[in-house]
């Protein structure tokens, strides 16, 4: 059994789905949520503690797919 195409397979409908959902909105409608995620991350890298960092991130990810589910949905 050739386990990775097989796991390519399995990758390759959920990705084209993906791509094709995007395709069809405009990519300036979803720009502003990914440049808040970009500037949210760097604030998050500058906390202290390993803990704080990766709350904001998680945080700053949670934020950016509801502004996402917003936009496209």
């Amino acid at each position: 059994m050739n386990l990775p195409r097989l796991a390519s397979a399995r990758l390759v409908v959920p990705a084209a789905a993906v791509v094709a959902g995007l395709a069809v909105a405009s990519p300036a409608q979803g720009s502003s949520c990914i440049l808040n995620y970009a500037e949210c991350l760097v604030r998050a890298a500058d906390l202290d503690t390993w803990w704080q960092r990766s709350a904001a991130g998680i945080d700053c990810y949670l934020d950016t797919v509801a502004c996402l589910k917003r936009t496209y949905f």
